[in-house]
C-alpha cells in the first residue's frame, strides 16, 4: 500500500514536471542558438559551441559580478544607455506619467541587452564548452559563419533593442524598463491585482523585480509559445498572447 502511494505521488510529480517543461520550452525556439534552433541566427552543426544553454549560462566559472541572471556566462554590458524619456545617455529619464527611470538599466534587463543591444557579441561567452574554455573577460567563439575571435552582434531590426548605439537612441523608443511600478501612474493597477494565464505569475507583483518593470516583466527567454516570448501564455489562455492588447491591459487600466 505504501509503495503504491509513493508510485502515485511520483507519477503526479512527473506529470506536473512534464506540463511545466512543455510550457517553458527553449529547445527549438529562436533563443535556441544551437544548429537545430528555430531561428536564422544560430551555430553551425559540429561547432564546439553547438549547445543551447551555453550562450547565457554555465554550470562552472560563471560571471559572479553579474546579478541579473543565475550562473551568467557573459560579460556585463559596458555600454552607457540612453533611457526612455532621457535627454542624454547615463541620466535618468521621465515618462509622460512623471515617473523616473533609473540612469542605466538594472541587471535583469542588462541580461537581455547583453545580446539585444546591437553592440555586445551574441557569441561572446565567459566559459566555452570543454576543458580550458574559461576566459575571465569573455571570448568570441565560432558561431555560424563567424569564426572564433570575431564578434557577432544582433543584426539591425526590431530585435536590436539598443539600435546599435545605446548612447544615441538606446531605449528611448521602447517601453520603459528599470522603472518603479507606481500604482495610478499611467493608469497602472494595484500590484495585488490577480492575473491569469501568465507564466510564473498570479498577480502583477509577480511580474516585477524589486518593484520595477524590467524586460522580464513581459518576456521570458525560455518560453517558446509565441514569437516574442511573451509571458502571457498563449497555450494557457487559448488565444494569441497579446490578443486585444491583453498584455498591456494586464497592468494598465485603459
Amino acid at each position: 500500500m505504501k509503495m503504491n502511494h509513493i508510485a502515485k505521488v511520483a507519477a503526479a510529480a512527473l506529470l506536473t514536471f512534464g506540463v511545466t517543461a512543455a510550457m517553458a520550452q527553449i529547445t527549438g525556439s529562436k533563443h535556441d542558438l544551437s544548429a537545430t534552433g528555430g531561428g536564422t541566427i544560430k551555430a553551425n552543426a559540429g561547432q564546439n559551441n553547438d549547445e543551447i544553454c551555453v550562450y547565457c549560462h554555465t554550470p562552472h566559472a560563471a560571471n559572479t559580478d553579474f546579478t541579473g541572471a543565475p550562473l551568467w556566462n557573459k560579460a556585463t554590458p559596458a555600454g552607457t544607455f540612453r533611457m526612455y524619456g532621457a535627454t542624454a545617455a547615463g541620466v535618468a529619464g521621465t515618462t509622460i506619467a512623471g515617473t523616473a527611470t533609473e540612469a542605466q538599466p538594472s541587471a535583469p534587463s542588462l541580461a537581455c541587452l547583453s545580446c539585444h543591444d546591437g553592440v555586445s557579441a551574441i557569441n561572446s561567452i565567459v566559459n566555452a564548452p570543454g576543458s580550458g574554455g574559461y576566459v575571465a573577460g569573455g571570448q568570441n567563439v565560432a558561431f555560424g559563419a563567424t569564426p572564433a575571435g570575431t564578434a557577432f552582434t544582433m543584426p539591425a531590426g526590431v530585435t536590436q533593442i539598443g539600435d546599435g548605439d545605446p548612447s544615441n537612441v538606446g531605449l528611448t523608443n521602447d517601453h520603459p524598463v528599470s522603472i518603479t511600478y507606481v500604482e495610478g501612474a499611467a493608469s497602472l493597477k494595484p500590484v495585488t491585482t490577480a492575473i491569469t494565464g501568465w507564466s510564473g505569475a498570479s498577480s502583477i507583483s509577480d511580474l516585477l523585480r524589486n518593484g520595477k518593470v524590467e524586460c522580464g516583466s513581459c518576456h521570458d527567454p525560455h518560453l517558446g509559445e509565441s514569437d516574442t516570448f511573451l509571458r502571457r501564455n498563449a497555450a494557457a489562455v487559448g488565444e494569441a498572447s497579446n490578443k486585444g492588447s491583453k498584455v498591456c491591459l494586464t497592468c494598465h487600466d485603459k
